[in-house]
């Protein structure tokens, strides 16, 4: 079935993350309805958020760190991030299908349940696009006394759920974890969970250690050398997130702290210790699990130090799972997914996953003109 035929919807996800740097698009044709949709990738876009507007990234950042402002410092980053969602989407569309739907996430700068915001002013969007805008998808799972977090689970089941038990590692601001059980299961057998701070902890060291945005490809890790008792040091950090039992959210963000535990090191050798510290902490969360596929997401696959430490320590070497779904637009795509789940009737979270009830709302929706 083609795209542009009667059956098929082409929904645009949005997703702006923790690591704050900018806005991830992806459009996804979904065939079918409900558990049994079957979607496919058909095209992905970035826009650094300095790109869209000059100084929006730093703004962010402020805010994410609970830094004083205004009402209307707020509203207007608001403001600001709807057209920049705009802006990203316009480049989207260069390259393929408009949306009959478009879900956006917003950044999130405040999450300690059941109190989470998810900014950007949906108006602006649905006024671009002239479509349904699917927005504050947290919002229904914890008004049913859920986490609002992880979300992505239900939409991996779809994407990614295999022939045999198949783990899914987003290497976001946080890095979060999906098992799934082979495809044909209950959805209820998915389990998913935040396990510790990831890119968050990295592009401060960057930024700080490096005088740049990121670590570009691990370089910096890969030259230097894991120093053992400081990389033990911030892994105690992480294995307490990791063994919160919660989802993670604003008081979480204990970067500073975290970095300082690395501050007597030099660059390449704090940048080396802090991934190892993450990954052997998401290693060792992973070894409670049976899994025999693994795929990898989120803009830490880039860093090949991270990826290639995941791969070497997990337990058989496990291998990696096939996918049609590029790493970069994972989360986006899976905007996307949950979107149309909730077109029918499916809410975002998992009651085995976020906590919630069994009872629960899909995700408000803004109607385009």
């Amino acid at each position: 079935m083609a795209v542009g035929d009667g059956d098929v919807r082409v929904i645009h996800g949005c997703m702006s993350g923790t690591s704050c740097d900018g806005i991830d698009v992806a459009a996804v044709a979904i065939e079918g309805h409900g558990w049994s949709m079957r979607p496919r990738f058909l095209a992905g876009a970035s826009l650094p958020y300095d790109e869209a507007m000059p100084g929006l990234a730093a703004r962010v950042r402020s805010a994410l760190r609970q830094e004083p402002t205004t009402a209307g410092a707020l509203a207007g980053l608001a403001h600001d991030l709807a057209h920049a969602h705009v802006k990203a989407m316009q480049e989207l569309g260069r390259t393929t299908a408009a949306p009959t739907a478009i879900a956006m996430h917003g950044q999130t700068l405040y999450h300690a349940p059941p109190v989470s915001m998810q900014l950007c002013a949906p108006w602006p969007v649905a006024d671009a696009f002239g479509v349904p805008v699917f927005h504050d998808l947290r919002g229904a799972d914890l008004a049913a006394g859920g986490q609002g977090a992880p979300l992505t689970p239900t939409s991996d089941f779809i994407m990614y759920a295999g022939t045999s038990p198949t783990a899914v590692i987003n290497l976001g601001g946080f890095a979060n974890a999906t098992v799934l059980p082979p495809r044909g299961s209950d959805p209820a057998a998915v389990r998913g969970f935040d396990v510790c701070l990831c890119n968050q902890l990295l592009d401060e060291l960057a930024r700080t250690r490096l005088g740049q945005p990121c670590d570009w490809d691990g370089r910096a890790a890969m030259a230097g050398t894991v120093d053992g008792a400081a990389s033990d040091a911030v892994m105690g950090v992480l294995s307490a997130q990791a063994g919160s039992g919660r989802s993670l959210g604003t008081a979480d963000e204990s970067v500073a702290s975290a970095a300082s535990l690395l501050g007597h090191l030099s660059p390449l050798d704090a940048c080396a210790s802090a991934v190892s510290a993450i990954a052997r902490t998401i290693v060792t969360v992973l070894g409670r699990h049976e899994v025999h596929g693994l795929v990898l997401a989120g803009g830490g696959v880039l860093n090949r130090a991270l990826e290639t430490a995941l791969r070497q320590g997990l337990p058989g070497g496990t291998p990696p799972a096939a996918t049609a779904w590029p790493p970069a637009y994972r989360e986006a795509a899976a905007m996307a997914v949950l979107a149309a789940l909730a077109q029918d009737g499916v809410a975002p979270g998992l009651p085995a996953v976020t906590g919630r009830h069994a009872r629960a709302g899909r995700c408000c929706t803004t109607i385009g003109p």
